[in-house]
This record gives C-alpha cells, structure tokens and sequence, in this order.
C-alpha cells in the first residue's frame, strides 16, 4: 500500500491536511497552513491521484472551492494510518538535486559520491543520476562538472558564473516569502528567524542570514541613490547577487571582467550606483572590493525588472527597447486582430520591460520566472504568438521563455483591458513586476468594481505609507499590516480570490475620503495652472528650436563613422550649437561602442548623447557617400547610409528631454516614418516632424 509509493515529508504534510478537512479547502488557506507556495501544492498533488486510489479515495479540485479528498471514512482512517508510520526524511528528485548542488556550490574541495548518498539515505546510482541531471542544468551557467573515480565531484568555472549559479539556485527554489519575512523582521527591529524548510534553509546558508540582512539594510538606506525603482524579485535579486560576492571575496574567491568592458560600463548611470554601493560595502565589511565588482553589480542593475514603468524614459537609450516593442505590437495585432499597435500604455510598459531585458540577452544574464507554469496554462495561445514575434522580431537572440512570459503578461493585460463606483481604495503588492502587476491591477478592476482607486507598492516601501489613505492591502506574498488588513492573491486574481476580496472589502468599515479634487486649495489650483502653461510653453519652443535647427549633411567624402561624426560636429559649432566638437564626436563614439546605434531592418543609425557641451538640442542627419556595417541594437550587423545625431544639453527641463525622446520614437514609428527619415529629403523630414509634434501637443493641451 503506502509502503509501495515513494511520498515526501511535505507530500505526508499535505496529505494529513487535506484529511482532516471534511468540506473543500482553497488552495491558498493549504499554502498558508505548510508555509510553501500554491504553486508547490499544485505540483505536490499532481502525483497523487494513484496513491489515493489505491485506497479507493480521489482528489477532487474545483475552480473557486478549492480541493478535498473524497471516500469512505474507513478508507481515509486506513491512509491516516499509514502516514503514521515513522520514516527517514525523504526529498523529491527537485529537492534532492537542489541538496546536491548546493553542497557542491559551496564546496572549496572535490565531494565524495558515497559522502552524499549517505546523507541523503539513497544509493550512489541514485546521485549518479541527479548528478547527470545537474551536469546538464550546469551547462546554462557555462560550468562544468568534474567527475572521476577516486577524486570525487566538483564544479569547474569562473568564478562569475558560479555566483549566477548559485543566484539561479536560490531564485528557482527558495520562496521569496522567508527572505520578505527577515526584511520586515528588520524594518521592525526584531531578531531575523523564520521557520523555513529544510530545502530553505540549505539554500540560505549559500548567503548568510546575518550577512544578506547586513546588505538589505546598506541597499534600503540607498534606495534614493537607485537609479530605479526595482520589482520586489530583482530587488531581492540584487540583495542576494551582492551578497554572495562578499562571502564568495571573503573566501579570496575573485572575478575577472573585459576591461573594455568594464570601460563600456562606466558610460552608465547605474555604474555611480554601484560604486557608491562598493564604497560602502567596504567600509562595513572592512573588504577591499575590485573594481571588477563595480561592473558585475552595474549589470545587475541594467539587467534588473522594474516595480514600475517609468512616465518617461529621457536618457534616449531606449530607442533599440522601443522600436522591438513597436515590433512585436505590430506583429501581435496582426495575429490576434486585436488594436494594439496605437496602445500607448502597452507600448509603454514593453518598452520599459524591454531595455533590461535586451541587456540580460545580451550579457547571456538569466531570469527566473515563477508564474511561468501560470501563464503558459491561461494563455496557451497568446504564449505561442508572443514567442513566435519574438523569434521574429529578434532573429539573433533566443529568448527563453521566463523572458516571454513576462511579455504575455505585458499583452494580456492590453488585451484584457479591451474586453472589456466603486468604494475602497487599495494598496496593491506584486513582487514579480511590471506586467504581472499590470495584470493583478486590470484584474481587479475588472472583478471587484468595490475599489474605487488602486496604488501599486513594494513590499518594503509599505512602512512609510498613510494608512488613513486606504482600506486595505491586496498583495501576492503572504505579508501583515498592523494598521490595515491584508489578502493574498494570486497574481492573475483567480475568482475564488475575487470573492474572497469582495468579501474582505464587505466586512470593512470604509473610511470617509475627501475627493484629490476637493481638497486641492485656490493657491495651488492657480499655481498648478501656470505650471501647465509654462510646461506647454517649453514643449513649443523645443519643438519650434529643433525644426529651425534640422538639416541634412551631405559631405563628399570621409574616411570612416569616426570622421564623419567629427565633421558633422565641427559644423554644428560653427552654428553654436555645441562647444566643442571633438569632445562631442568623442562622447558620440563612446556611446557607440558601448552598445549598437544601427536600427535593424533599416539603413539608419541614431546617435545620441548628452552633456555640458552640447549648447542647445539639436537634430541633424549625416548622409555617409558610401554605406558601412555597423552593430545593431539587436546584435547584428546592419548596412547604415544615414548618420542620425539627437543631441542633448545637461541640466535641462524634463519638457526638453521628452520633446528629444519623442523624436526617437517618431523615427520608429511606423515602416513609413523610417522611410521617411531614410530618404534624406530635408524638406519632407521636416513636415514629418512638424505633423507628428503638432499631435503631440494636441495630447498635452487636451
């Protein structure tokens, strides 16, 4: 009977739970009862059904109830029996493997076979065999595993793709809950101690409790100086990617970086981020950290999700983002028959995802997905057009499907919100960011019409809020408000959550808000009014600066890019618009090199750059006598006839900066638009330019 099936500890668990409950249980109360996941008893119980029916009993699940084990009672007494009996700990094939690497992460020295069948109670052929799974699972990171008889087993690699390793371990495998715990333990000043599995606990002995929650409180206490706003995931990411580099320095472990590189970093403004980070680090470790480290944490921090798209993006790096968003809408339209293309919400937030996520595919950076099973089951069909105009869109790369999954939930959310007051105001905390958390808010509007206002937040920025603002908290990791109650949900707000939320929200006794507009005072509605005005004024005068200003080179003849932008530089400071023209050649050269400038399927290239000087902003083409290949912003080589200069003063109004952006944006706009910008009519250039910011300026006064 029992004795013929192999069951976990946490199988046992789940199975005495559900016996003891007579009526259906939903999913999330099992969770909460085990301390795992949903996603774990979902995939606990997907191997049951032959167990239970050896003792003629069944699982019934039902959408919106949740789950019970149905039968005889006698039958259910004989299996409560059985779970009685006591047994040596046992782990899953996932658990045991997870064990294993984590021994050999850890390791300095070879691991003997027969030492890790012994403290796993299984035979060596059992390791043998997880050992040939891991290998494989190795590969993805570039490592290697070494084994022979007589020497044992040991991983062999760089030292950076042991940590992204290790990273990758913790993400798949360790809840984000136990390490949310410790953070709001600390932001509460009490001692760090969750009750964790012992899966948990191995995986957080790779980053020491009381050192991660040393670099969460140096990171919180910088979170200004962050050039984002991070998802609670890549925050946690972040704090654990750290982490491991001062444990793994403290242990002489050092990593080596492309110098060139490392230069090509220091050209971004997530690099001062981690510098200062590095400074501190030092200090509060007493380490002397390598400026190798500087550029590993800059990647990081370009590769991580954002919490939340930014209004605008200035610094006009998204372009290669933007134009693959505008890409993959136009292919997803055109598959689903659905508007998307003019939604300027979706484009927003894929452009915003987008730019991380081509900077993870080109540094071969890896991300984890957690409702990746999720998505895949609820949009089985949306999963496979998405993936199908990324293969399209991005010939060179091969996005994993974590990467596209995060996409779908970026698309669905636009496609939900085209299927289709209220009376609480909600605080909303999804840690998986952008589009999961575009998809929990369109859910909830769409299921609890109750809420009248939502405001998405991290977990971690909850201490600073006004509870007298809200009613309540909805959030996808199990957290406590002591001053408003709090649900747990699932990301896409399954109807048993909607329920529970509508309940939750009959239950309260909703505070009195007085309307945002109500309570805005005469001073400040006139004070708001002329800020309009003067915001207005500034879109139009850059707009008007920058046709006046545009103009088509033609040189006869130029060596190479290089000289091209030189001459095109000297003849904008004969015109005053720059102050020095070889340190803005420089600049633009710079740029160039620390990522593609060609846009691809186009015979264009835009450079950009911003600084002290650059005198006024300015957009010119430079028309090269004969094409040139130059790297694209998706990796590949791309014949360019047409120069494209955007340049930027620092220091200037966020107006100037968005008008700059805006013309990015037009020259991707559309297959007519980049045919436009290619044909290098000066004339038709202009009327193009002029049309488009006329609507732009329509938007903003309307």
């Amino acid at each position: 009977m029992l004795s013929d099936y192999y069951v976990t500890a946490r199988e046992r668990a789940l199975l005495h739970t559900l016996l003891e409950k007579e009526n259906p249980v939903p999913v999330s109360k099992i969770a909460k009862e085990l301390q795992v996941s949903t996603r774990t008893i979902h995939r606990d119980v997907q191997g049951m059904e032959k167990l239970l029916g050896a003792y003629h009993l069944e699982l019934v699940k039902k959408t919106g109830k949740g789950m019970w084990i149905a039968g005889a009672t006698e039958d259910k007494q004989d299996l409560r029996l059985a779970l009685l009996q006591t047994h040596a700990p046992e782990y899953t094939e996932e658990e045991r493997r997870t064990l294993i690497l984590s021994a050999l992460l850890e390791a300095e020295e070879p691991v003997k076979l027969n030492t890790l069948s012994h403290e796993l109670k299984v035979s060596a052929a059992t390791v043998s065999y997880d050992l040939d799974k891991i290998e494989e699972w190795l590969q993805g990171f570039g490592l290697e595993l070494v084994r022979r008889r007589g020497y044992g087993v040991k991983i062999s690699g760089a030292e950076a793709s042991k940590r992204n390793a290790m990273s990758g371990l913790i993400a798949e495998n360790l809840e984000e809950t136990d390490l949310f715990e410790a953070m709001q333990q600390r932001i509460k000043k009490r001692s760090v101690q969750t009750d964790t599995s012992p899966i948990s606990n191995r995986l957080l002995g790779l980053v020491e409790k009381e050192k991660w929650v040393t670099v969460e409180q140096i990171l919180h206490e910088m979170k200004d100086t962050l050039p984002y706003s991070f998802a609670d995931s890549a925050y946690i990411g972040l704090v654990v990617h750290v982490t491991l580099a001062v444990e793994r320095l403290q242990k002489g472990e050092n990593i080596e970086i492309n110098q060139e590189h490392l230069h090509s970093l220091k050209n971004t403004k997530e690099f001062e981020a981690a510098n200062q980070l590095i400074q501190r680090l030092e200090r509060v470790f007493q380490l002397d950290i390598p400026e190798a480290e500087i550029g590993y944490i800059t990647m990081h921090l370009r590769g991580a999700k954002l919490r939340q798209e930014p209004e605008q993006n200035w610094d006009l790096d998204h372009l290669p983002a933007a134009a693959c968003a505008k890409a993959l809408m136009s292919f997803v339209q055109h598959e689903t028959g659905k508007p998307l293309v003019q939604d300027h919400s979706l484009y927003q937030g894929l452009t915003s995802h987008l730019e991380p996520a081509l900077f993870r595919l080109k540094e071969n950076m890896k991300i984890h997905n957690p409702l990746l099973d999720d998505i895949k089951r609820d949009y089985p069909e949306l999963f496979s057009i998405v993936k199908k105009a990324a293969g399209y869109t991005l010939p060179e790369m091969t996005l994993p499907e974590a990467e596209i999954g995060y996409l779908v939930l970026h698309f669905g959310s636009a496609l939900e919100q085209l299927r289709d007051k209220q009376k609480a105001r909600a605080l909303v905390v999804c840690s998986s960011g952008i589009g999961s958390s575009k998809m929990l808010t369109t859910r909830l509007k769409k299921e609890v019409p109750e809420i009248e206002q939502m405001k998405n937040m991290s977990v971690l920025e909850l201490e600073n809020i006004d509870e007298s603002n809200y009613d309540l908290v909805i959030s996808t990791v199990d957290i406590t408000h002591e001053q408003l109650p709090s649900i747990t949900v699932n990301p896409f707000l399954t109807k048993e959550d909607a329920a529970r939320v509508k309940s939750l929200i009959h239950q309260l006794e909703l505070k009195k808000h007085i309307p945002y507009e109500q309570d805005i005072q005469a001073g400040n509605e006139t004070r708001s009014a002329e800020r309009d005005i003067e915001s207005i004024q500034l879109y139009s005068w850059t707009m008007i600066r920058l046709l006046q200003q545009f103009d088509v080179y033609r040189p006869a003849f130029v060596q190479d890019v290089y000289s091209a932008l030189e001459e095109v530089c000297h003849n904008l400071k004969e015109r005053q618009l720059i102050t020095s023209a070889g340190k803005t050649a420089q600049a633009l050269w710079e740029r160039h090199k620390a990522g593609g400038m060609a846009i691809p399927n186009t015979r264009l290239a835009l450079f950009h750059t911003r600084g002290t000087f650059v005198s006024a902003p300015c957009f010119v083409i430079q028309v090269l006598p004969q094409s040139v290949y130059l790297p694209s912003m998706d990796g590949t080589l791309t014949e360019v006839k047409h120069l494209l200069l955007l340049l930027a003063p620092d220091n200037e109004e966020v107006e100037v900066y968005e008008v700059l952006s805006a013309v990015s944006e037009q020259i991707i706009q559309t297959d007519q638009s980049i045919q436009t910008f290619a044909s290098g009519d000066k004339q038709r250039i202009q009327s193009f330019m002029a049309q488009s910011f006329r609507e732009r300026l329509k938007e903003k006064i309307t």
